[in-house]
């Protein structure tokens, strides 16, 4: 006979924190945008945009304000527009920050 299992007290689901990382976000702040290859980037969440939501600061790309707000609107549509591998851009900046405070260690 299966037993029933037991239910406890703590929480089911637990959302995990977005990383907030002023640091990351002052490294991706001096990069080029990843679509006209200026500077004077924002960095870009790319992840959930609803209320009282936000994406980890570690999932962000450079963007000028403008392609930022552009972006924003309909990100799917402006990745593929302009060819963008979002998930591929990501680790290329983390590995590359990673890297560089890995060297200063």
């Amino acid at each position: 006979m299966i037993q029933p299992m037991a239910v406890g007290s703590e929480r089911m689901y637990c959302g995990s924190r977005p990383v907030r990382d002023p640091k990351y976000l002052r490294f991706i702040r001096r990069q080029a945008s990843v679509v006209s290859g200026f500077g004077g980037c924002d960095p870009c969440h790319t992840g959930p945009h609803a209320y009282s939501q936000k994406a980890s600061d570690l999932d962000v790309i450079p963007l000028t304000r403008k392609e930022h707000e552009q972006f924003d609107k309909n990100q799917s549509a402006y990745a593929e527009l302009h060819g963008l591998d979002i998930p591929a851009l990501i680790r290329e900046f983390n590995d590359t920050y990673f890297g560089e405070m890995e060297k200063r260690a």
